[in-house]
């Protein structure tokens, strides 16, 4: 997506519309075929210290700004701009990029610079605003009628969990879901460590427990076996193998209570990210498993403000046996 500058005429128009038609914010958008918080920031940012909007003024006003944008964006070294561009290119967020490198004590500016280099165009950084995550409704809550709820042998709710894994201090708790394809199209399941945030997941031949079972048994056995504690589910059907993946992979397995999303939280907000590569309507049937490990590994590999910028692999993958004092 490219970012476009108000016009000299867009900004005669906002004059008319505003100032002499009485508009409002949200009229003058429509009208114009612009964000009604553009129209809101150019009403608020480019009027006169008296509080009116004159469409010269304002085009002054921004050229000024745009002009000492690029003055300040030219006092960052040509390496870092590069290095920034890479990192956006590997999906990292402005402010992991900064946190990242404030990390490796290297030359870095503020993420909200970072953003407005993009917004800018500086050196051609316009173009990585793709890989930038996009603004997304909150997903819906997964509901399933009465009757298939409650059907799962042996449940153990979430409040028999160790303590510990609340706490996210120890690798090897982890909490486990599935998306679903468009139209129903093809199941992926993952896994998200709770302390490190490392992310498995791989795609499944179906929703039964049997095919879940299989693409979970054989995603952990590459897994350390000190990092198998505890799995933690919702109350869909397709866990309802649970006993197998104890016994096979040495973990306790627990439930979240119907409707309590928010108790396994990491993994809805991991499936969140997901999202920004397999957009919802995504075909799982015909998506590839390289294309899904990319992904994952791209996640993991993406430094986290809430590991003080390391990132999950190094984080879940690290030779301590304890973590430090991570952010919830």
């Amino acid at each position: 997506m490219s970012h476009h500058h108000l016009t000299p005429s867009e900004r005669v128009e906002i004059y008319k519309l505003f100032t002499q038609e009485n508009c409002s914010r949200g009229e003058i958008a429509c009208r114009l075929g612009r964000d009604k918080g553009t129209i809101s920031r150019e009403l608020r940012r480019n009027a006169t210290e008296e509080g009116l909007y004159l469409p010269d003024t304002a085009q002054k006003k921004a050229e000024e700004r745009r002009q000492n944008a690029k003055e300040k964006f030219q006092k960052v070294s040509e390496e870092t701009v590069e290095e920034i561009r890479q990192g956006l290119q590997q999906y990292h967020s402005p402010e992991q990029i900064v946190g990242r490198r404030k990390r490796e004590e290297k030359e870095t500016v503020s993420h909200e610079t970072i953003y407005q280099m993009i917004y800018h165009d500086y050196n051609g950084l316009a173009s990585c605003s793709k890989y930038l995550r996009r603004e997304r409704p909150k997903r819906r809550l997964r509901q399933a009628s009465p009757s298939k709820r409650g059907r799962i042998p042996n449940r153990v709710g979430i409040e028999n969990r160790p303590p510990i894994a609340d706490l996210k201090v120890e690798i090897g708790h982890w909490e486990s879901d599935t998306m679903i394809g468009g139209h129903h199209a093809g199941v992926l399941v993952t896994h998200v460590d709770k302390a490190s945030k490392f992310l498995v997941a791989n795609l499944a031949k179906n929703k039964t427990a049997k095919a879940i079972n299989a693409v979970t048994i054989e995603e952990f056995s590459y897994l350390p076996s000190s990092h198998h504690k505890t799995l933690t589910f919702d109350n869909g059907k397709e866990f309802s193998g649970h006993e197998e993946l104890a016994q096979k992979l040495g973990v306790s397995c627990y439930f979240a209570n119907p409707y309590h999303s928010w108790e396994r939280g990491l993994n809805e907000h991991t499936n969140g990210m997901l999202r920004q590569f397999f957009p919802k309507g995504t075909n799982f049937k015909i998506l590839s498993p390289d294309a899904v490990k990319k992904a994952v590994d791209l996640l993991n590999d993406r430094p986290r403000k809430s590991l003080d910028y390391r990132t999950p692999s190094e984080v879940f993958y690290s030779q301590r046996s304890e973590t430090v004092a991570f952010q919830t």
